[in-house]
């Protein structure tokens, strides 16, 4: 009963796929304000960053960098089997970008969610919903080329017998305007930014 365990993926595309779940799924929670206490924002603000810096990592991670084990955008689609998107190139590009903003800077989210540091006490809020009008473009592109490999369900990427099982469908393309809408909204009225 105390068990838990990340769902099983039967292939490389999955783990993408799941990546980019997970991702919305914690956006949507911070930005939908489904939240009950200062600790449910921490857990998803955490998980969020954790599955942004995981994505923007495979989009646009110099490919010296790259190890033989990593995903990326440049190797999926031949351990996949899959056709490349017809806008590789720009997606590259843009997560290149991504990558630099927010991977390549003295306040980066690893900074943020390394082993405990002195750099932990820094404040920092981070703009949820300028991130994904950022990253959704893209997801969207590459989520389309990956689904081939690996179909959408109502409980996605877990079990029915699972513990940790998600229901609902957190695959589905976030509305990009709900994120203008709520861009620089504060939360309970105070000065971070969600």
């Amino acid at each position: 009963m105390g068990e838990f365990s990340r769902p099983v993926k039967p292939n490389d595309a999955a783990t993408i796929l799941y990546e980019i779940d997970m991702v919305r799924f914690t956006a949507n929670r911070l930005l939908g304000r489904q939240l009950e206490s200062e600790n449910d924002i921490n857990a998803f603000l955490e998980s969020f960053l954790l599955h942004y810096r995981n994505l923007i990592e495979f989009l646009g991670n110099e490919e010296q960098n790259i190890r033989k084990t990593d995903l990326h955008v440049s190797n999926i689609w031949e351990k996949s089997e899959l056709s490349e998107p017809d806008r590789l190139p720009n997606i590259r590009e843009r997560g290149n970008e991504l990558w630099k903003d927010y991977a390549r800077v003295d306040d980066s989210i690893s900074r943020y969610l390394n082993h405990c540091t002195t750099y932990r006490t820094q404040p920092k809020s981070w703009g949820i919903g300028r991130m994904m009008q950022e990253l959704e473009p893209l997801l969207t592109e590459v989520e389309k080329a990956l689904r081939g490999s690996s179909p959408r369900s109502s409980a996605n990427f877990a079990g029915s017998n699972s513990t940790a099982t998600i229901s609902g469908t957190l695959s589905e393309p976030i509305d990009i305007g709900l994120y203008s809408a709520l861009h620089g909204k504060v939360r309970s009225g105070g000065d971070e930014e969600l």
